[in-house]
């Protein structure tokens, strides 16, 4: 699906990111896997070239570009934006260093890895440029406990479309994923320790209709369909993948 592909990916050593990672090598592509643990990506094989970077750091993420440009000389296929961790501050207790790490981390750098790899994206040797972006079901509630985040993710979507309007010839879509097994629940911000993870997801299943949280690979498929030439008609899309359970609580 994916032959001689070139394609790089943020937040591409764990969770959703590195199931991606994973489908695209399956599928023939050149994956450019950027996050900052490069342990499980440098065991990918040759077609999989890890490279660290802190996406909320404008120097790096500058730097990244860089080397994208220069490995796949000023080409590339498909972007996907999958860094991000949880920011859990409430609406009563956020602070203004916690307010810019979590807008720099979930929406700055998906804005300016997107404003940089555009004019790459343009020259896409398989004539299907497109961006992908992680955004989240989460940016489609109001949740005052869990509010930049949530604020975050909506701005995402929100640019994703304007992505889609403004990237002319590229697409861009959003992925809003629910709860995926991932380690984003045990990392710092999202205030779980980690013996309450299996209460979580049990408490998850009980009221999502599948009975269940998902796993990463679930979420590389659909990754993989919308950068595919299957989805060429698809743009300025954000589609939610949470078992049913965004229905559910909204409803």
């Amino acid at each position: 699906m994916f032959k001689d592909y070139k394609v790089a990916v943020t937040g591409g050593t764990s969770g959703i990111g590195l199931a991606s990672v994973k489908k695209f090598l399956e599928e023939g592509a050149t994956v450019i896997a950027i996050g900052r643990n490069l342990t499980e990506v440098e065991k990918l094989g040759e077609r999989c070239i890890p490279y660290y970077c802190d996406v909320t750091d404008d120097k790096q993420i500058e730097a990244a570009c860089d080397f994208i440009e220069q490995t796949f000389n000023g080409e590339l296929d498909t972007f996907l934006n999958a860094a991000g961790l949880g920011v859990g501050a409430t609406i009563r207790d956020i602070t203004p260093e916690y307010f810019a790490y979590g807008i720099n981390l979930l929406l700055r750098a998906p804005i300016l890895f997107g404003k940089r790899l555009y004019p790459m994206l343009l020259k896409a040797p398989k004539k299907n440029p497109s961006i992908v972006n992680i955004a989240s079901s989460a940016g489609k509630t109001v949740a005052p406990e869990n509010f930049l985040y949530n604020m975050a993710k909506t701005g995402h979507i929100l640019y994703t479309k304007q992505q889609a309007a403004g990237f002319i010839g590229v697409r861009s879509n959003a992925i809003c994923p629910g709860f995926i097994d991932t380690p984003i629940f045990t990392r710092e911000g999202t205030n779980i320790p980690p013996e309450g993870i299996p209460a979580l997801y049990e408490q998850v299943s009980a009221i999502t209709p599948m009975h269940r949280v998902a796993q990463p690979w679930e979420v590389a498929e659909l990754v993989a369909f919308l950068a595919s030439e299957d989805a060429m008609y698809i743009n300025g899309a954000d589609i939610v993948i949470d078992g049913g359970i965004l229905g559910m609580v909204s409803g």
